[in-house]
């Protein structure tokens, strides 16, 4: 039988294994709520591909969502385990100078969500 803790552990850092994933992650960081346009926008990775990733990042209990109207709104799940929640801040600390993380961040402070959407 799998120790609970380790099964959770492997889902997340599977979760966290790729760079868009991480990217989503680090833009919730950022910005509270995010819907799927925004990160679309953002990643440039088609709707689908943005919805399988956040599916993933949900089922590791590391984003959450809310619907607002036509939106869904993704953030970071309020009640992450708090040493989940350390390695989330940790990847985050250890890119921030990264070009790509900093062009994202650029992009997210730019966006209008209703411009977008509207595609």
């Amino acid at each position: 039988m799998k120790d609970a803790k380790l099964s959770k552990i492997t889902k997340v850092i599977k979760a966290l294994s790729d760079e868009s994933r991480i990217r989503i992650v680090n833009l919730l960081k950022t910005k509270n709520e995010i819907c799927v346009c925004e990160l679309t926008e953002i990643i440039n990775l088609s709707q689908p591909t943005i919805s399988s990733h956040l599916k993933k990042l949900h089922e590791a209990e590391i984003v959450d969502f809310r619907k607002e109207g036509l939106w869904v709104n993704y953030y970071l799940n309020k009640e992450m385990d708090i040493e989940i929640e350390a390695l989330v801040n940790l990847i985050s600390k250890y890119i921030e100078e990264d070009p790509v993380i900093k062009q994202d961040l650029l992009k997210i402070s730019s966006l209008d969500r209703f411009a977008i959407c509207k595609k």
